[in-house]
C-alpha cells in the first residue's frame, strides 16, 4: 500500500528502482493524500526531488550527518555517535533505502548471538530507528522486543545505615578520605532519587537553600526538574560548602563505584549484583510511592520521560491493594445472616 494513515495523517511509502521514499503527505483525507503520492512520485521520476540522495545515502555517511547536525550539540551526543558507529559494525555499510525487516531481523539475529541482553539489543535498533526517521524513511518495521522487568532492588533503612556507617567508618581502617565523602552522598542519593551523574555535576549555584530546592538542568532525559531537600540534605549541603563553595562533591565516578564495592564487599553482599548504585534512586522512587505519593508527583520528583517508567514501582504499595479488597468483603452483618438462613 503506497498511502496509508499515520496518526491524523496520510503518509506515502513507495519504492522506484530499488529505492524506498517514505514521508508524510501533510493530508488527512485519502483522497488528497493519493494526489500528494502522486506528486511525489512525479518529483522522483523527474530527478527533482531531494528523496533520491535521502535514499541512497550510506550508513556510514548518515551517521556523519547526523552527528554534525544533531548529536554533536546535545548532551549525550559523543555516546549517541559512538553506539551508532558500534551499529555500524554490525549491519555493515548499507544503503538506508535497503533497511527493510531482513536487515533488521539479521542484526537481531547476530546481536543475540552474540549474547547481549534484550536491552542492549534495544539500545541498536533504537538507534536505527533514530537514523531512519532523520531522513524520514519507513520505520514500522523497526520493532523493540520486550524486556522483561527485572526485580527493583531497594535498600531497606537498616541496609541504608550500615552502608553509611561503614563508609564514614573507613578512613579510621586505612581507606582513603573520600569514602567519608561517598558516605554524604549515600544520604543526599536516597533522599533525593537523583542519578549519580546528577549528583556528581551538581553546583551551589543551582542549590537554593531560600526555597529549599535543588535544580537539575542537564541531565539522562534533557528535563530540567527541581528537587526539595530533606532535612538531612540540607544540613550536609551547607557543611560541605566550607569545604567547596562550587560544588558539594568532588570525587569522581571511579572513585564513587570503588567506594560503593567496598561497602557492599563489607556488608556480605558481594552476591547480590542488584545491589547497585542506581539502587538508591530505585530506594526513593520506592519510599515516595509506599508513601502515597500520587504517581504523577513521583515521575515529575525523578524526571521519568513517561509515567510508565514511574508506574514499575508501584506493585511496591500494597496499601490500594488492601483497601481494594475491602470494597470486596461481604460485611459482616450480611456474612452472619447468609450463614444462618
Amino acid at each position: 500500500m503506497s498511502v496509508y494513515r499515520r496518526g491524523k495523517v496520510y503518509v506515502f511509502d513507495f519504492v522506484i528502482d530499488g529505492n524506498r521514499y517514505y514521508g508524510s503527505t501533510k493530508k488527512q483525507s485519502k483522497r488528497e493524500a493519493k494526489q500528494a503520492e502522486a506528486k511525489e512520485r512525479a518529483r522522483v521520476l523527474s530527478g527533482t526531488t531531494k528523496g533520491q540522495k535521502t535514499a541512497n545515502v550510506l550508513l556510514s555517511d548518515a551517521i556523519e550527518q547526523i552527528y554534525d547536525s544533531k548529536w554533536k550539540s546535545n548532551k549525550d551526543g559523543y555516546g549517541s555517535y559512538q553506539r551508532a558507529r558500534k551499529l555500524l559494525e554490525v549491519t555493515g555499510n548499507v544503503v538506508l533505502s535497503s533497511v527493510g525487516d531482513d536487515v533488521v531481523q539479521d542484526l537481531i539475529r547476530k546481536l543475540e548471538s552474540s549474547g547481549v541482553s534484550v536491552a542492549t539489543v534495544n539500545r541498536y535498533l533504537a538507534t536505527l530507528k533514530t537514523i531512519m526517521k532523520h531522513f524520514r524513511l519507513q520505520v514500522d518495521h523497526i520493532k523493540l522486543k520486550k524486556e522483561r522487568n527485572g526485580r527493583i532492588r531497594v535498600l531497606t533503612k537498616d541496609e541504608e545505615q550500615m552502608a553509611i556507617e561503614l563508609l564514614r567508618g573507613a578512613e579510621g581502617q586505612g581507606k582513603r578520605p573520600y569514602y567519608t565523602e561517598a558516605a554524604d552522598m549515600v544520604v543526599v542519593l536516597v533522599d533525593t532519587g537523583m542519578r549519580l551523574s546528577e549528583l556528581l555535576n551538581l553546583k551551589y549555584e543551582d542549590v537554593n537553600f531560600g526555597r529549599n530546592l535543588i535544580s537539575i538542568w542537564i541531565n539522562k532525559g534533557d528535563r530540567p526538574r527541581s528537587i526539595p531537600m530533606t532535612t538531612r540534605v540540607r544540613t550536609i549541603l551547607e557543611q560541605r560548602k566550607h569545604l567547596n563553595k562550587v560544588k558539594p562533591f568532588t570525587i569522581s565516578k571511579a572513585e564513587m563505584e570503588r567506594a560503593w564495592q567496598w561497602c557492599r564487599a563489607g556488608m556480605g553482599l558481594d552476591g547480590d549484583k542488584e545491589f547497585v548504585l542506581h539502587a538508591l534512586r530505585h530506594t526513593c522512587a520506592s519510599r515516595l510511592i509506599n508513601a502515597g505519593i500520587d504517581v504523577m508527583v513521583v515521575k515529575e520528583w525523578l524526571g521519568h520521560s513517561s509515567v510508565q517508567i514511574t508506574e514499575r514501582y508501584s506493585h511496591l504499595n500494597p496499601i490500594k491493594l488492601v483497601q481494594a479488597v475491602e470494597v470486596l468483603e461481604v460485611p459482616r452483618s450480611q456474612r452472619y445472616c447468609e450463614e444462618n438462613t
